[in-house]
């Protein structure tokens, strides 16, 4: 009877610790694009005074468009995100996925603006100021 008890907690141990994501629940190769848009949305929205932007329902429609784009149901989207805030160890390698695409868009940026700023401007040719007479 012991070992029974003993092999059923370590099988129920092992059950739990496979963490399988829940029916209805976006894997990590489906909520890692939406998350990088979203936090793209947010930076725009963060200028958008700048933009002169200033609709109040502006990071909504943001928002909306992104799930749009990937065909997602809001409420699919935010029960994922509260799931994988519950797990923490399953959240901490998508958005370090995140965090890579964001910076490699940044260095993107970044180079391709040091590059536009590395092309000399176009030199006008000034005439001689010796001119021959004839």
């Amino acid at each position: 009877m012991r070992n029974c008890l003993i092999i059923l907690i370590a099988v129920l141990v092992l059950a739990c610790s496979k963490n399988k994501i829940p029916k209805g629940i976006l894997t990590e190769k489906q909520i890692t694009p939406v998350l990088v848009e979203l936090h793209l949305a947010e930076a725009i929205n963060s200028h958008r005074n700048t933009l002169e932007a200033s609709r109040q329902n502006y990071p909504e429609d943001l928002y909306l468009t992104i799930l749009k784009k990937y065909k997602l149901d809001q409420k699919v989207f935010e029960a994922s995100v509260l799931y994988y805030g519950k797990h923490p160890d399953l959240y901490k390698p998508i958005y370090d996925e995140v965090l890579n695409r964001l910076n490699e868009m940044e260095v993107k940026a970044k180079s391709k603006d040091s590059i536009q700023n590395r092309i000399p401007a176009v030199k006008t040719i000034k005439k001689d100021s010796v001119q021959t007479n004839k």
